[in-house]
């Protein structure tokens, strides 16, 4: 209705609800807004109806009378700015709670150490200035994760889940209701400690660990070579060297069938028993000791996850990939949180300095109606929708675990109905070749499982099986086969 800039350049509008001052000249421009609970006559205000006397005292007529005010005389008492709660998965802190980091009131800690089981984590925070104080406003940020600045936001806390291991400092500001900020405000410090596989005792147990595997595989060589030679020298006779290398052929049998019984041990001794879902499972190794690796962990909700894995090549190095991926799995397969598991799994074996060996993995987590999914490395995961009668193929191109460090895992979220059916597989399957070393390819993968999926999961199994083995005449596997079929009752 009119406009008038005060000595300060800031310009003052008054409008049919109150009248707004614009700080046109800071970082951050913004409105404030003045109503008659600020002591105005009323809302409404007359088109052109205002006035600047020459001591710079406004002059803004409405239909309840005029207002009259130096803009100096607003108030600019800056607010105090305190943290008056932490929330630890959504639980309120004190000093007296168990496990706290807490050794005193939250309104007196300027830092604090929690541990990596407590990464989630939330403040509620206020501004001390009584004159309006709805009309308050707060900014924060986390230094060393919000990476682009200060958060506006009047809600009065801020939440943070899932945070890595590091050091951290939260800081929040804020400023009373006309605009003039404590923009020194408060802060905390915060330490996130890793997880117990992350610390420099695990990395050592880790090196151990390898190093002991070395020198065993060292060891069993030289000892080998070592028999070799000496009945070569002493025997003669090619019968006794014939009945030598046959025992030889037989300790080797031996070995061989020890490390894929030890493998087989470490699959699921039984399928998950589910009212909702049915569960088939097929695995078909190259060799004695494969690299393909399956498990299942139901949570106590009844959250169902779901891995398949393949670990680069085939033989005793994958076997080893397995055994360490179903340790890292075993470690932390209560927790539901599918990215920082796919990034602290990749980070563990990238530090382990295996080389080119690396594990594909992909995960499907089943919740009620919905799956949550994600891929590092492995085929896409097929889901046939009962309802359209069609094949979704979801796609997820990250690396496989140990390619690099710091990757960033995607996560899929999708919908799930009752009838859809869905299929985890490793690429042996679209591998295969035919006598005139055709590959079988993805396409004809999808097209077997499209013409399968109604069937029950047994039954889609022993299908894509067959496909398989008429693929290839029966013939020797190159690669492992493994398949996971899952069907919504």
């Amino acid at each position: 209705m009119a406009i008038e800039e005060d000595t300060y350049g800031n310009l003052w509008l008054s409008t049919l609800n109150g009248i707004a001052k614009f700080n046109k000249d800071i970082a951050n421009p913004i409105f404030i807004n003045y109503d008659v609970k600020d002591g105005l006559q009323g809302y409404a205000f007359n088109r052109r109806a205002s006035f600047k006397s020459e001591t710079g005292e406004l002059f803004f007529a409405g239909q309840n009378g005029f207002n009259a005010f130096h803009s100096s005389n607003i108030n600019k008492q800056v607010p105090q700015i305190n943290i008056s709660q932490l929330k630890i998965s959504n639980e309120p802190v004190f000093p007296s709670s168990e496990n706290s980091p807490l050794t005193k009131s939250i309104l007196e800690t300027k830092e604090i150490e929690i541990a990596y089981s407590q990464n989630n984590i939330s403040f509620e925070f206020s501004a001390i200035h009584f004159s309006r104080p709805e009309k308050n406003q707060y900014a924060y940020r986390l230094d060393g994760f919000d990476k682009e600045g200060w958060i506006y936001d009047n809600r009065k806390f801020a939440s943070y889940t899932n945070l890595p291991p590091g050091d951290y400092v939260f800081r929040v500001k804020g400023s009373n209701g006309d605009g003039v900020w404590n923009e020194t405000g408060t802060s905390i410090k915060i330490k996130v400690l890793p997880p117990w596989w992350r610390t420099i005792w695990a990395y050592i147990g880790y090196v151990f660990v390898f190093a002991g595997m070395i020198f065993g595989v060292d060891r069993v060589q030289r000892r080998r070579l070592l028999l070799k030679e000496r009945s070569r020298q002493r025997i003669q006779n090619a019968e006794l060297r014939a009945q030598i290398a046959e025992k030889e052929n037989e300790r080797k049998t031996y070995e061989l069938e020890e490390a894929r019984k030890l493998q087989l041990s470490m699959l699921p001794k039984q399928l998950p028993q589910l009212p909702h879902l049915d569960i088939a499972v097929y695995m078909k190794t190259a060799t004695e000791v494969g690299g393909d690796y399956y498990d299942f962990h139901v949570h106590l909700d009844g959250t169902l996850t779901v891995v398949l894995g393949d670990a680069t090549g085939h033989g005793m190095m994958s076997g080893m990939m397995v055994s360490i991926m179903k340790s890292l799995f075993m470690s932390d397969r209560t927790n539901k949180a599918l990215k920082p598991f796919f990034e602290n799994a990749s980070l563990a074996i990238k530090d382990m300095q295996l080389g080119r060996l690396m594990m594909a993995l992909t995960c499907v987590q089943i919740s009620n109606n919905k799956i949550v999914t994600t891929n590092a490395g492995m085929p896409p995961l097929f889901i046939y929708r009962n309802n359209s009668q069609t094949i979704e193929e979801v796609v997820i191109s990250n690396m496989p675990l140990g390619a690099l460090k710091e990757v960033v895992y995607d996560v899929k979220e999708l919908k799930i109905d009752r009838g859809d059916t869905l299929l985890l597989m490793s690429d042996g399957f679209a591998e295969l070749k035919n006598e005139n070393k055709e590959v079988y390819g993805y396409k004809r993968a999808r097209n077997s499982f499209e013409e399968s999926a109604k069937r029950e999961p047994e039954e889609i199994v022993s299908f894509l099986s067959e496909e398989g083995k008429r693929w290839t005449n029966d013939k020797e596997l190159e690669d492992d086969v493994t398949f996971v079929v899952i069907k919504v009752k």
